[in-house]
């Protein structure tokens, strides 16, 4: 894994369009406003050249289409948003460039165009191999689509492909997760991202479960699911390195480290989010307020030399108390844990120290660790991780301890 440098930076691009709307998606993605593309494509060009001067000093090592669905947006805009990357950025030599796709448009012409535009780390929305399960996602590929789509993107020249899954769903089971979970296993891929369903309030999957129209995930399933899956993929080479994530050796997404350590990235496009010079803040999310705003920040700059980037919709400059608990929160997602040294280079204070309390009972509970240096969940912590995150959480105190107040100062 490469080590932290604050001099680096993450760049994401939000395509905030789908095909359809899956009905456990709370992503801001929309389904209907193809209308709005030929405009939101230039916003994103004139977004990427607003931040271009804020990010003299840093060098941008890794670049992540989201969305929505990135794939379906034309190879001309991708190379137009490529391009506009190169002229406004210092980049590192080894660059990761990722891009999110669902498997029903991954046609070998369209694979073929990805790649040779400079996209290196390819993404496919899985979820799951059993049909009646793509289904109750309101997935509209089927799963000989992805075996296709897969193989298609070898014959392209990918080398980095991840895989995203789900289990914990509704009436599934531990046979039909073992069932997707090998067949997915037997294609290959470098990288696997394996998460637990969560019914998120307002999606539509968690009003048919509210109305028991479908039933509730059992979360003894989903823990039997999640450490059969743990030792399935570690007998074949996969290492796991985050919680929800898998990788053959030197294969970890550098995007997603940039966020688990804690480390600066510009999110351009509806919605996004950002975390940069100290300050964390979010873009308008509906696209053509979006495309409005930078189109008026850009006025800005032409007729006054300089400009507010309208785009951004709310921020914060967080103090040092939520720095650190993000620090903690993100850091130990990674499972090999925290640094006790590291970090008090990074934060001048030691973990151990400044969460003394929190760990000493979390370790009680048998859900931290202490490993020489390192601070890290056990496999049961794995498992309630947010039981011990909540506990690290400023807003979940009301007050610190006076030795926290003391380290702090």
């Amino acid at each position: 894994m490469i080590a932290p440098n604050m001099n680096r930076l993450a760049l994401y691009l939000h395509i905030p369009f789908c095909s359809s709307k899956c009905g456990y998606c709370d992503f801001n993605s929309y389904e209907g406003l193809d209308h709005l593309v030929p405009d939101y494509t230039p916003a994103i060009l004139s977004e990427i050249e607003l931040w271009g001067a804020a990010a003299t000093k840093h060098e941008v090592h890794t670049i992540f289409f989201g969305g929505g669905t990135p794939s379906l947006t034309d190879i001309s805009d991708i190379e137009a948003i490529i391009s506009a990357v190169k002229k406004n950025y210092s980049l590192t030599d080894d660059i990761e460039w990722s891009l999110e796709a669902n498997p029903t448009e991954l046609t070998l012409n369209h694979l073929q165009d990805l790649r040779k535009a400079g996209i290196n780390r390819l993404s496919m929305g899985v979820q799951s191999l059993q049909t009646d399960e793509l289904k109750l996602l309101d997935r509209d590929h089927s799963p000989e689509r992805v075996f296709e789509a897969f193989a298609d993107a070898r014959s392209a020249g990918f080398e980095n492909i991840n895989l995203d899954l789900m289990f914990g769903l509704p009436d599934q089971t531990l046979e039909t997760w073992q069932d997707t979970l090998e067949r997915t296993v037997s294609m290959g891929p470098e990288h696997l991202s394996c998460y637990a369903l969560t019914v998120e309030p307002g999606t539509a999957l968690y009003y048919q479960v509210e109305k028991g129209f479908i039933a509730e995930p059992d979360p003894d399933i989903a823990a039997d699911q999640y450490e059969w899956t743990q030792k399935k993929l570690d007998q074949h080479g996969y290492s796991h390195y985050e919680i929800s994530n898998w990788a053959k050796p030197s294969k970890e997404c550098l995007h997603n480290l940039t966020y688990w350590q804690a480390q600066p990235y510009l999110g351009m496009g509806a919605g996004a989010h950002s975390f940069f010079a100290g300050q964390r803040f979010a873009n308008i999310e509906a696209p053509n307020r979006y495309i409005d705003a930078v189109g008026a920040t850009k006025i800005q700059r032409m007729e006054e030399g300089k400009s507010t980037m309208q785009q951004v919709a709310a921020g914060e400059t967080p103090n040092r108390n939520t720095i650190l608990a993000d620090a903690m929160i993100l850091g130990l997602r990674l499972l090999k844990g925290i640094n006790e040294i590291n970090f008090e280079m990074e934060y001048g204070v030691k973990p151990s120290e400044l969460y003394a309390e929190q760990i000493e009972k979390h370790v009680n509970l048998g859900l931290l660790t202490r490993d020489g240096n390192w601070i890290k969940l056990t496999p049961n912590g794995l498992l309630l991780s947010n039981e011990v995150f909540i506990d690290l959480l400023p807003e979940e105190n009301e007050a610190l301890s006076t030795a926290q107040e003391q380290l702090l100062a």
